[in-house]
């Protein structure tokens, strides 16, 4: 059977595309582009499995006992990857079918499972790819059909020594490489105005006060990188800015073929990890673009090929590697929404923090689609979750105009050529609709001529090849009024935008086909940081938005990413232009470098740098025009500001208040304040500051609203137990604070209301976000119960034409002949379990669901309350949760009773997984499960093109789950989905829906 459930992995740079009208030709049958890797898992290993008595041979280790009983059932597997640490024991394991996995989950010292996924980058950001356009019909061109390249210096000798081990076991050898040192631009020296954003998060006060985090080690898993630029040192091994790390993968890694490690992590393919590990540590170069902690230690963990491609297997295997190289902080700039706080990344990153890591890691960037769709690892416990915020710049450099006028600003990160050219232009009249877009009849050769065009008619490509066909040295754009500017480079022609009033002059001051103009522009490096008047220091459109579903805060601070320049691969242009939290979470490592630095890194915890971050915090306003401010589900504490985080006024604990839901509100917080001066006694007034109330879903529709999401005044009240307090140096006091959820609210929006607990009277203001949903989450439907967005009602069966099934059809599946069940979520989901039923059985419920016909409200089946919401959790969650009869996970021992039709140990037991303790769940007559799936994000309406508008199941084999075969007859699909927050034993949690009877006929 094929499962396609196009939760494809995070775009790391955000897309721009509307969201795109559904078609059931987009339905392809037989297309896997989820992101499961077939058979394959991470399977946790209880550590001391092979310690147990009941073995007549005793095994070196946990491993080898799992692997010899897989050997002792004849069971085939293959071993991908090992894990061996005091954080995780297991492996990456695959089967050779699902009858397999019945038999792995069977087995004694199996304790968690979860299926490996594919991640991947982006495709590469602006490089120097040859854009495949014909050569220039002039032969004057300027270009002549040649990208620029970048400037290459000598080489050079590096000795290089690398250890493995710790402490005093450590074994070294010492290797000489030899680099190529690249120069950064033909630039001869700084420019006095450049494009760093450091001064935003103020990492600029700080390194002025000498601290650039000298003694902390950093972990980039990432892409690789190149260690030859001159900003990131040159040079690889110790002694070194990159001073260590592995390649995971080797070039061409795809995710289906073998990967080729080796131990150097050297990347001039694909660029991402480079442009990352310059934003945490570059030294000073051309473009005034440093990294925030340029005197840290890097080491770079290669685990994404020159495709772009991994496998979390792989990604866990590094950050396991990261550890045991005593890495202080690790950055994560990818992920793969899920929408909750549960995934083995996840699971591995809380860890990594309990065990006193620094995990920074992006937050993503589906923005567009709304709230409740965190990113993983990035929404795990403990981890610092970085949000993106608007650059307040936006790069461009000066042009010199030959009349005297004032310098024209061009909007491009690169520079034109050095050189002087007239200006031409096909038309002066503006009305004209496509300006460019056709080159006009008669046209001269314009190789010694910028071109000058208006915006609008077609494709800025389109435009830009038009004037290079054309053989012109460039071309400006002239963007249309009070429009922020758009960024595009052309490896074989100079291309950028001018604003509207600088563009209106020089097409009044150019060549046209009636008039004659002496008017040149002189291109020099003359960068210079424009400001960002549209979005400047608000929140990025494209930065994921949460909370998780188990309602955890992600992301918890800011920082800026967008209109970011990059240190780039030599072999790709040396500078790139790029957009993206994964270049926001580098600046907060960097950050957090700094704070180690200040603090000793020996004396702070994890917990301790994300309070110091999430306390000092900026809150950002909606925009530059709306001084609300901004919801904590999308900017968390707000942007970094690493010099208050050194410099404290308060240090207060909890960093962030989570309310939960309005079935487990949890009222009453308590806040400790700690006075950080030790010489001064200071008096603290604490006041509620409310952000922003996000209706999250549509009114009326049950779905959820694209980014911009609507905010309305409705706020939280508190009571202060005290709301000041009066604090001798180095003193703490206890603050309890009672909240009010806001009214007035549809709780059918599912509205997230948040806000700060402000506390003045220090050297600064420090804050503690709060956030809190005035609904139930386990009234949040999950099944779509309209055809708003597909324009059909599903969950539904296609047939083997692709088309909906009319009747009981019948299916042979030889070939494609086999149903495939099309459903989309609009609310994530614990537990999603397809099994089949007889065509005339006789349920022992009834199917609470009817998509022709349904409302909320029909789903509603109120269950005895808990004490919190952290209870449900921990019913729910994998990672530590043991069950007392066999020592499996909650999601493990569910998996494996769907897999043996609850006659598995422990399934049969009162509160089991079986679950027979009062409710029909186990009691329901299927004759067997065809699919399950753990902890899936609900569906978006592709707002941000990167698909996941709906999901679908293929019975493409006729065997259920475990692997035996589904026998000849006439059965229906029975799919239950649990609500967020419900009991997967209890069967009134569950949304059901019955589909229309088909036949089996092999």
């Amino acid at each position: 059977m094929k499962v396609t459930t196009l939760f494809s992995t995070l775009s790391i740079l955000a897309a721009s595309t509307l969201a795109n009208a559904f078609s059931l030709s987009d339905v392809k049958k037989g297309a896997n582009s989820g992101s499961i890797v077939p058979g394959r898992y991470i399977v946790e290993f209880d550590s001391n499995a092979h310690l147990s008595s009941a073995n007549l041979k005793r095994d070196a280790n946990p491993h080898e006992y799992i692997y010899r009983q897989l050997e002792a059932r004849d069971t085939p597997y293959t071993v991908h990857q090992e894990y061996s640490s005091d954080l995780f024991v297991g492996a990456s394991i695959s089967l050779g079918s699902d009858e397999d996995l019945s038999t792995l989950i069977s087995i004694t010292g199996v304790i968690n499972l979860r299926p490996v996924h594919l991640l991947s980058l982006p495709a590469k950001s602006f490089d120097v790819t040859n854009t495949q356009w014909p050569t220039p019909a002039q032969a004057g061109s300027a270009t002549n059909g040649t990208a620029r390249a970048p400037t290459v210096a000598a080489p050079q000798v590096t000795t290089t020594t690398k250890c493995t081990g710790k402490g005093k076991k450590q074994t070294c050898t010492t290797q000489t490489i030899t680099v190529t040192a690249t120069a950064s631009s033909t630039a001869s020296a700084k420019p006095t105005t450049g494009f760093s954003p450091l001064s935003q998060i103020q990492v600029d006060q700080v390194q002025a006060s000498g601290n650039k985090g000298k003694g902390v080690k950093i972990g980039v898993i990432d892409s690789g990188v190149d260690y030859r630029r001159v900003p990131l040192g040159g040079c690889f091994g110790a002694g070194c800015k990159i001073a260590g790390g592995y390649d995971f993968v080797g070039d061409n890694f795809t995710g289906s073929n073998d990967p080729v490690p080796d131990d150097d992590p050297y990347d001039d393919c694909y660029g991402h990890g480079t442009i990352v590990a310059g934003a945490i540590g570059a030294d000073d170069n051309e473009y005034n673009v440093p990294g925030a902690a340029p005197e840290a230690t890097q080491y770079a963990y290669r685990v994404f090929s020159c495709s772009g491609a991994t496998t979390d297997d792989i990604a866990f295997q590094a950050m396991q590697r990261a550890y045991n190289d005593n890495m202080d902080i690790i950055n994560l700039s990818f992920g793969e929404a899920t929408g909750w706080t549960e995934s083995m990344l996840s699971v591995l990153a809380a860890r990594l923090v309990a065990s006193g890591t620094v995990v920074v890691a992006s937050a993503g960037n589906r923005g567009q689609v709304g709230a409740f769709f965190t990113s993983a690892p990035a929404a795990a416990k403990g981890v610092i979750s970085v949000g993106s915020s608007d650059n307040s710049i936006y790069p461009a450099h000066l042009a010199t105009v030959s009349t005297g006028h004032a310098p024209i600003t061009y909007f491009n990160f690169q520079a034109f050529r050095t050189g002087t050219h007239a200006l031409y232009a096909y038309t002066t009249d503006p009305a004209v609709p496509d300006d460019g877009c056709v080159t006009p009849a008669g046209a001269p050769d314009l190789s010694p001529y910028i071109l000058v065009v208006r915006r609008g008619g077609c494709s800025l490509s389109q435009k830009a090849k038009n004037a290079y066909l054309q053989g012109a040295a460039g071309i400006l754009v002239v963007n249309t009024p009070n429009t922020a500017p758009t960024y595009q480079t052309f490896p074989l022609i100079d291309f950028a935008m001018v604003g509207y009033e600088d563009g209106n002059y020089l097409i009044s001051q150019a060549n046209t086909p009636t008039t004659a103009s002496n008017t040149t522009l002189t291109f020099s490096f003359n960068p210079t940081a424009f400001p960002n008047v549209w979005t400047g220091n608000s929140t990025s459109y494209f930065s994921q938005i949460g909370p998780s579903n188990d309602l955890n805060l992600s992301p918890t601070v800011l920082a800026p990413g967008s209109n970011i320049i990059g240190i780039y691969p030599s072999a790709l242009g040396n500078f790139t232009f790029v957009q993206g939290t994964s270049f926001s979470a580098p600046y907060v490592a960097g950050a957090a470098a700094l704070y180690l630095s200040a603090k000793g890194v020996n004396n702070v915890s994890p917990k301790d740098v994300l309070t110091a971050l999430e306390n000092t915090a900026e809150p950002l306003a909606v925009s530059p025009s709306d001084s609300s401010l901004e919801t904590i589900a999308a900017q968390g504490g707000g942007r970094l500001n690493i010099a208050e985080a050194i410099n404290p006024g308060a240090i207060i604990s909890p960093s962030e208040i989570l309310l939960n839901d309005s079935a487990y509100f949890a009222s009453v917080q308590y806040l400790t304040i700690k006075n950080p001066s030790w010489w001064s006694w200071t008096t603290f007034k604490l006041k509620n500051v409310p952000a922003g109330t996000a209706l999250a879903y549509q009114t009326g529709l049950n779905q959820s609203n694209d980014e911009p999401i609507p905010q309305v005044p409705n706020a939280a009240s508190v009571k202060f137990s005290q709301s000041s307090v009066w604090l001798w140096p180095g003193g703490t006091t206890v603050v309890i604070m009672q909240f009010t959820a806001p009214t007035g609210l549809d709780p059918k929006t599912f509205p997230i209301y948040s806000g700060y607990i402000q506390v003045t009277g220090g050297s600064t203001t420090t804050q503690v976000p709060y956030l809190g949903v005035a609904a139930k989450m386990k009234d949040m439907p999950v099944l779509d119960p309209t055809p708003y967005y597909l324009g059909m009602n599903t969950p539904t069966i296609l047939d083997a034409s692709g088309k909906v099934q009319t009747g009981t059809a019948s299916y042979t599946f030889s070939g494609s002949d086999y149903p495939t069940v099309l459903y989309r979520l609009v609310g994530g989901t614990p537990l999603l379990l397809i099994d089949l039923i007889d065509a005339a059985a006789n349920l022992t419920f009834t199917p609470n669901y009817n998509s022709r016909k349904r409302s909320v409200a029909e789903v509603n089946v109120e269950v005895e309350k808990r004490s919190s919401l952290e209870a449900r959790r921990s019913k729910s969650t994998g990672d530590q949760t043991r069950s007392s009869s066999n020592g499996k996970s909650a999601a493990l021992l569910s998996l494996w009773c769907q897999l043996t039709n609850w006659r598995g140990q422990g399934c049969a037991a009162s509160g089991g997984a079986g679950g027979n303790g009062g409710n029909t769940f186990a009691k329901v007559p299927i004759i067997g499960n065809v699919y399950q799936a753990a902890y899936i994000p609900r569906n978006t309406d592709n707002a941000d093109g990167a698909g996941t508008d709906y999901s679908q199941f293929e019975l493409s084999a006729a065997t259920f789950a475990n692997g035996t075969a589904i026998p000849n007859g006439t059965y229906k699909f029975l799919m239950r989905t649990l609500h967020i927050t419900g009991d997967r034993t209890n069967e009134a949690d569950y949304e059901a829906w019955v589909s229309a009877p088909f036949t089996v006929a092999k």
